[in-house]
This record gives structure tokens, sequence and C-alpha cells, in this order.
């Protein structure tokens, strides 16, 4: 299992993948286990862990 708060931090944008749409979201807190992502289409408190469904979570990278 990985530590969560080495590959996410607070603020980072992220795409998320909920039923079967992607959506845009900011990581809003993290944790070893969970992040809890602000998903403004869908709600303020979305989570996501280990285990369960964070390959669903896609960081956004500006290069």
């Amino acid at each position: 299992m990985a530590d969560l708060t080495h590959i996410f931090k607070v603020g980072q944008r992220v795409k998320c993948r909920m039923d079967e749409d992607i959506h845009d979201g900011v990581i809003k807190e993290t944790f070893k286990d969970h992040v809890i992502i602000d998903i403004p289409d869908v709600s303020d408190h979305c989570w996501f862990e280990n285990d369960l469904n964070i390959e669903d979570v896609i960081p956004v990278y500006n290069f």
C-alpha cells in the first residue's frame, strides 16, 4: 500500500472517474491511506482510498 501523502498534495488538480464520467477536482486533504477531493460537480468531500478506488484519481500535470 502506497503512502498517499507522498503521491498527492493539498491543492493539486486531479481528474476523477466516477460513474463512468471524468470530473475535475482538487485534493482537499491527504492521509496515508486515503485522499479527500473537492469535485464541484459532485461533492466537496469525495473519498478515494488505497485498494478501493484510488486508481480512479489521475493527477493533472502542467508541463
